[in-house]
């Protein structure tokens, strides 16, 4: 069997696995993040704040919410992959990341068509299909190209990493694709940045880095358990899409320190 054609409870079951293992660390960090601790109570209501305006908008429009998660993940995605200094570094940022979505996300996967059915209630229009995957054509170009054209890195490991991005999101399926993605690019190169940035003059070992994301972490397998007890009739990958995206409000803008520095 082929891998575009895994079995949808295998993918949920591939995608958990990794999300636990190096996701849900890499923003179980964000407290190490709060500033000083003087400054920590306040950056810890900001927070819980986005977390619950997030979340109300989920509630009452859930469709305006779905299109500033994807918004707001994908300059959080182009903040991280792009290492650039110019001027142009936002509008470049958004692009990139808003293109590795586009291709990330295949509109022809059942997974994905039945995520945003629960999540809008609305139902993909077939007619527009063709025309995305054209669209998702242009992206790949975009993904590679940014990062080549424009990033600080060396441009043979810049277009190498592209071109497997693009690569495993046209072979495997959206939920896997999306999961490898963001554990094993994003997740795996924010944490090891985030090593220097707590100490500079001593970077973090892994080893430290994984002990401080511990507690949290902890927490979050627990909530999700809770929350599958609790909500056992609601759609596990809606929920846990709803709980990421309330989680990458603050998120994204407590990491965008480490990038920027």
């Amino acid at each position: 069997m082929g891998l575009g054609a895994a079995p949808t409870d295998i993918g949920i079951i591939v995608s958990g696995i990794l999300i636990a293992i190096l996701g849900i660390p890499h923003g179980s960090l964000d407290l190490h993040l709060m500033s000083t601790r003087r400054q920590r109570l306040r950056e810890l209501v900001i927070y819980i704040i986005c977390i619950g305006f997030v979340l109300s908008i989920w509630l009452t429009l859930p469709t305006l919410m779905l299109a500033l998660f994807l918004i707001n993940s994908a300059w959080h995605f182009g903040d991280c992959d792009i290492r650039a200094r110019h001027v142009l570094k936002p509008a470049l940022a958004l692009a990139y990341g808003m293109s590795v979505l586009m291709v990330l996300i295949d509109l022809r996967d059942p997974t994905i068509s039945g995520i945003l059915y629960t999540l809008t209630g609305s139902a993909i229009d077939a007619s527009v299909i063709p025309y995305y995957s054209v669209v998702r054509l242009l992206s790949s170009a975009l993904v590679i190209g940014i990062p080549v054209l424009s990033s600080d890195e060396q441009m043979r490991w810049s277009f190498l990493k592209s071109t497997i991005i693009v690569a495993v999101a046209m072979i495997a399926p959206s939920l896997i694709a999306f999961t490898w993605y963001f554990v094993f690019v994003h997740s795996w190169t924010s944490m090891d940045r985030l090593r220097y940035h707590v100490n500079v003059s001593k970077p973090w070992t892994w080893r430290m880095l994984i002990a401080a994301a511990a507690p949290l972490s902890l927490v979050t397998y627990l909530g999700i358990a809770l929350g599958y007890i609790v909500f056992s009739g609601v759609d596990i990958l809606a929920m846990l899409f709803i709980a990421l995206s309330a989680l990458t409000v603050p998120h994204s803008r407590l990491f965008h320190r480490v990038y920027r520095s």
